[in-house]
């Protein structure tokens, strides 16, 4: 499963987990972290084994098309809707940015909900390289990536102030027209990053601010819908691509398939081949993962097939799938659940401090993002509030069983991994997250009470598993 990928899915010497504490096969801690990653179920393992058997020996240009229509499908776009496989959600920026770059000399990016994206966002917008150890080739950790390097700009706008709070979402769109407007320079794509549902579940700019600007500005404006969570219905897609905008998505979020598997979704307009790519993008893409009209982009990358890629996207709509399968009702029933049992269960915790997210407000989600999916907190200690540091050694100690030592400490949780809340800073708050992933929806649609018995325990331990930890320290694993 770590062919084809980055520095992020190798396996840790100590641990045998990748950097996020995913596995290459099937674990049995808790997956109660599907906003940061997770590792394959034995549904998307199976998926994977009957693939490389079909396969025989390699995935072929056959295989990727055969993903792309089964994303198709999903999402219920039309059979040459044009898709673009990337490793990762965060590698579909060096597309976007090469899309941009079509008849201007220069893109720039304005990047909303930074902090609170995935963490190699803001340089990929500004054409370095997010890894070292890139899918193919090699390249230094922040190099230029050929071709973009140098005509690539970013600028974060963020969803916090430094102490954590929300900030307006007309404070927001305010700031995000003045940007825009102000960086639409002649000979300059601006790209606006749209966040369909950040780390913590916080949406902006609004669908109505980002359309005026795109009918305003016409091809001098590329908006980008990030959905790398994988939290959106297919309508939201569809919604999406109808306004002209891209949507970057992935199956490895929301959907618990293994990482990496993103995917690139391009409305009509930029549906065109765009000719050959930048030399760079040949250490993150073959031609398999263009589309097949892209006859003159393929033709600039690599004929060898990312098997890698393929295979963690055979994981990842084995889930996709299943979960859709589901009588939508019961999928709703679920959600419904895991809200109840958090505010039951967490709410009340002395230690635990809840950073609930809110109801999508003039949003582009309204299918599946409607539904609070993530819960993040923060965690008081005995010498006060954790910060990132002390809340990623606390991540790893839920998510150890140390059974045989002490009962109080037994059971794996896998959260998310800590998010810092707004601006970088020294002191800025940190929270873990609860996720709702689909493959519980999956698992629990169809019990009696949709998973609230489950969901009301489970998280009991965790909280129980919190407090023993911070009795003893902090838990440093």
């Amino acid at each position: 499963m770590w062919l084809g990928g980055d520095h992020r899915l190798r396996p840790e010497a100590a641990s045998g987990l990748s950097p996020y504490r995913v596995a290459a096969g099937p674990r049995s801690s808790v997956p109660l972290g599907s906003c940061t990653a997770s590792s394959p179920s034995q549904r998307s393992w199976d998926a994977m084994g009957r693939a490389l058997e079909a396969w025989r020996d390699d995935a072929s240009d056959a295989s990727a098309e055969g993903i792309r229509e089964r994303l198709r499908a999903f999402a219920g776009l039309a059979p040459d809707a044009p898709i673009v496989l990337t490793p990762s959600g965060t590698d579909a920026i060096y597309v976007v940015s090469t899309l941009a770059l079509c008849g201007a000399s220069r893109v720039h990016h304005v990047v909303v909900g930074a902090s609170e994206l995935g963490g190699g966002t803001v340089d990929a917008s500004e054409g370095k390289s997010i890894t070292g150890l890139p899918p193919r080739g090699a390249l230094a950790l922040g190099a230029p990536v050929e071709g973009l390097g140098g005509r690539c700009s970013a600028e974060p706008i963020y969803l916090r102030g430094r102490l954590g709070a929300r900030l307006d979402s007309d404070e927001v769109d305010r700031a995000v027209e003045a940007r825009v407007r102000a960086s639409a320079a002649p000979g300059t794509t601006v790209v606006l990053h749209l966040v369909a549902h950040s780390k913590t579940g916080l949406r902006a700019p609004s669908t109505a601010t980002a359309s005026a600007l795109h009918s305003e500005l016409g091809s001098r404006l590329l908006v980008l819908v990030d959905a790398a969570q994988g939290r959106l219905a297919p309508h939201d897609i569809r919604q999406a691509l109808d306004l002209g905008f891209a949507v970057l998505f992935t199956g490895s979020k929301f959907y618990s398939g293994p990482p990496f598997s993103g995917a690139l979704f391009l409305p009509s307009r930029l549906a065109g081949d765009p000719g050959a790519l930048p030399p760079g993008l040949e250490n993150w893409l073959t031609a398999a993962d263009l589309p097949g009209h892209w006859r003159r982009a393929r033709r600039s990358l690599s004929g060898v097939v990312n098997q890698g890629l393929l295979l963690r996207w055979e994981g990842a709509l084995a889930e996709i799938e299943a979960y859709h399968a589901i009588d939508a009702r019961r999928r709703a029933g679920v959600y419904h659940t895991f809200a109840g049992a958090v505010h039951e269960v967490v709410g009340p915790a002395p230690s635990l401090v809840l950073d609930g997210p809110l109801p999508p407000v003039h949003s582009l989600v309204t299918g599946l993002g409607a539904y609070p999916s993530v819960y993040g907190f923060q965690v008081q200690g005995p010498k006060g509030v954790l910060g990132a540091a002390e809340l990623k050694r606390l991540h790893a100690s839920l998510d150890t069983d140390r059974e045989a030592v002490d009962s109080a400490l037994a059971g794996a949780y896998h959260l998310g991994q800590p998010v810092v809340l707004g601006p970088p800073h020294p002191h800025a708050p940190a929270v873990l997250r609860l996720a709702l992933g689909g493959r519980l929806v999956t698992d629990l649609a169809l019990t009696p009470d949709c998973g609230g018995l489950w969901m009301r325990t489970t998280l009991g331990k965790v909280r129980d598993k919190i407090d023993a930890l911070l009795a003893r320290g902090g838990g440093a694993p």
